[in-house]
């Protein structure tokens, strides 16, 4: 099982739901992400702000935001495969990367991974074990160890969980996906 072949073929998954179930899909995700004990919680709130073929939780960081709780997203940085979490105060006037991913206008308030309590990952195949599958780059491998008290929680479609994933030791787990059918917690080995 190639890491390449499996990302294609959840890609091309993706790709065949319709508008109409992402709309859906997005909204029940954003509900059971907003009602669980962990961003009821949380404090600081790490989310993504999401491209094309991911789940958009807008409306959860919007919620967090109305809330009153520290709000982050990723922030690509020079380095390769380095990635910071960098405040996030509104949805409106967000500018784009160098990769064309909507991120907040500079200057920026840097969050330290430290101080995250709920991390909404993003990913192309997650497992019930909680192996999580990313695009490739690294990014989130290397970002989540920092976050030493932060719960990585996967968000996903159900299309894109799997029985098995092609994984490295590297690559970071998550302990709780969250999918339109609701969120549970991950069946990890050891963690």
């Amino acid at each position: 099982m190639e890491k390449k072949a499996v990302r294609q073929e959840i890609r091309e998954r993706i790709q065949k739901l319709n508008q109409r179930e992402i709309h859906r899909f997005n909204r029940e995700i954003n509900s059971h992400i907003v009602n669980s004990r962990l961003f009821l919680e949380g404090k600081v709130i790490m989310g993504y702000l999401a491209e094309p073929g991911e789940v958009n939780i807008d409306q959860s960081l919007q919620t967090a935001l109305n809330m009153g709780k520290t709000v982050c997203v990723p922030q690509i940085l020079e380095a390769p495969g380095e990635m910071a979490a960098a405040r996030l105060v509104t949805l409106k006037k967000l500018g784009r990367d160098r990769y064309g991913i909507r991120t907040p206008q500079e200057p920026v308030e840097t969050i330290a991974p430290e101080d995250i309590d709920l991390v909404l990952t993003p990913g192309l195949g997650f497992t019930a074990q909680g192996e999580r599958l990313g695009r490739g780059a690294g990014y989130y491998d290397r970002f989540l160890p920092r976050c030493t008290k932060g719960v990585p929680m996967a968000i996903g479609y159900e299309v894109q969980v799997r029985k098995e994933l092609p994984t490295s030791a590297h690559d970071a787990k998550v302990r709780y996906l969250c999918t339109e059918k609701g969120l549970r917690v991950c069946k990890t080995n050891g963690k």
